[in-house]
């Protein structure tokens, strides 16, 4: 059984609340200032991406959206997060 209420568990709700909130300004102070995402897999032509692009990047992308979803998997020792729509309007 997974216990979503460890401080861990917490934070990533926060960011999957920002996130759904269509509203990136609210993902902004969840972020470290030297935050880069990094493509997964790796060795796909996608750049990495500071704090500003990633956000700037979601933040097109949900400004079109009326819903963000995603689902919080977990299986033995791994968590993973899936999309699982964006709704456009």
């Amino acid at each position: 059984m997974v216990d979503f209420n460890t401080p861990q568990s917490k934070v990533v709700k926060r960011l999957l609340d920002a996130y759904s909130s269509l509203d990136m300004n609210n993902a902004q102070p969840l972020l470290s200032k030297n935050y880069q995402y990094l493509p997964f897999p790796e060795n796909t032509d996608l750049p990495k991406q500071t704090k500003e692009g990633h956000l700037q990047m979601w933040g097109g992308m949900l400004s079109s959206a009326t819903k963000f979803e995603v689902r919080i998997e977990h299986r033995g020792t791994v968590f993973k997060l899936r999309l699982i729509s964006i709704t456009l309007r």
